[in-house]
């Protein structure tokens, strides 16, 4: 296990304590006033760097007469402090120009020269993670520049219900550390965490891409991937509509309102979009409809958003084939068992969550009829304009 103590810690980290295990990623590549660290070079090495003969500085010469123990000591406790609060690996800036102080300094923790090295040798692995344990009650946190910054949740922790052992802590600890280390080796895998509604959630993390990428997978989730797989598209359709819900924390209601779709987690939809978008071959997906969306003229903007415009949406509406032409001329909105629920159906057809509109407000007086007897609600426009803007503010 590499000793904490290798790498800077933060402030509002509490102390370690005695009897726990303690193991946390950290940045170590943050950058530092240049001076800054020179001005503390000098003092752990007690050299003048301003001189070419690197002379005895006033502190050295005051020092000399006192044991090597106790001034390294003093030496080790001003890394300590100084990495604290600044976060600064000190390591990695003064290794190979004060090579006693960090020989003592090592010894003084039991550190082997292969930790130090190993942990310095992974800081791009250790960068992109930034990820950390508390060590009393193993919560699991993600640092703002970390790339699950917004897929680790507050109150996610190792998930101890995996284990019946005695010192189950210690073991699950164990099994997540070598999860990690093996994230960081291969670039590739996912973390089991149980989440503040007691379930237990995937964290999928993978370096190797152009971008790297974090994924939150609930339960359910996991289950709308393998329908998805399975090529069920309708219920895959219906279980997409019940994770948003649920993200919403509207399932009581049984519908979005206004503010549930505006507040639609970024990362929760990102994950749904490429569930469907990887199963289909980019033909389905959150993103490929409101590119579609756009593209037939229809507005995202704000203070443009309750402007309905029928014709645009009905325009959408027959792009996607959600309108069910009749054998009189007139037109009708397909039901869920009328839509095309394979890869022949055209693009952006799936997902068709029926029931988005449920939770929209009518707006007074409003029913629109297109010429072809197509009933259109102000509930339905308002509901597909504000889900994606959603999807557009969130970049999919």
């Amino acid at each position: 296990m590499v000793n904490p103590r290798n790498s800077a810690i933060k402030s509002d980290i509490n102390p370690l304590p005695k009897n726990k295990i303690y193991w946390k990623v950290v940045n170590c590549e943050t950058a530092a006033d240049s001076d800054s660290i020179r001005r503390v070079y000098q003092v752990l090495s007690m050299k003048n760097i301003n001189s070419s003969a690197k002379t005895e500085t006033r502190l050295g010469q005051a020092f000399k007469p006192i044991p090597a123990f106790v001034s390294g000591i003093i030496a080790g406790s001003i890394v300590t402090v100084y990495g604290t609060l600044t976060n600064v690996n000190l390591f990695k800036y003064i290794g190979s120009n004060s090579q006693d102080i960090i020989e003592f300094y090592r010894d003084l923790l039991s550190l082997s020269r292969a930790s130090i090295i190993s942990n310095q040798g992974l800081n791009g692995y250790f960068e992109k993670l930034n990820i950390r344990v508390d060590p009393i009650d193993f919560k699991v946190d993600a640092l703002p520049s970390s790339i699950c910054h917004q897929v680790i949740r507050v109150g996610d922790r190792i998930n101890l219900k995996a284990s019946s052992e005695s010192g189950k802590e210690t073991v699950e600890f164990e099994k997540f550390e070598k999860k990690v280390e093996g994230i960081i080796e291969k670039g590739t895998g996912s973390l089991a965490v149980e989440s503040v509604e007691d379930e237990t959630v995937l964290i999928e993390i993978d370096l190797l891409t152009d971008q790297p990428e974090c994924r939150r997978k609930t339960p359910k989730i996991q289950q709308l991937e393998k329908l998805l797989e399975e090529k069920k598209w309708q219920t895959a359709d219906e279980k997409t509509y019940e994770i948003l819900l649920d993200l919403a924390n509207r399932e009581a209601e049984e519908n979005l309102d206004r503010s549930a779709i505006n507040n639609l987690n970024c990362s929760d939809l990102k994950t749904i979009n490429q569930l469907w978008s990887e199963s289909s071959g980019s033909r389905f997906g959150l993103k490929v409809q409101q590119n579609i969306y756009t593209e037939t003229g229809n507005s995202l903007e704000e203070d443009l958003i309750k402007k309905y415009d029928p014709n645009l949406y009905i325009q959408f509406s027959d792009l996607v084939r959600w309108i069910q032409p009749q054998e009189d001329g007139k037109e009708s909105w397909k039901s869920n068992n009328q839509l095309m629920y394979s890869l022949e159906a055209p693009k952006g057809h799936l997902p068709r969550l029926n029931r988005l509109e449920d939770g929209m407000e009518q707006e007074p007086g409003y029913q629109l009829i297109s010429p072809n007897s197509l009933q259109v609600t102000s509930q339905e426009i308002e509901a597909r304009n504000l889900f994606y803007a959603r999807i557009k503010a969130c970049q999919l």
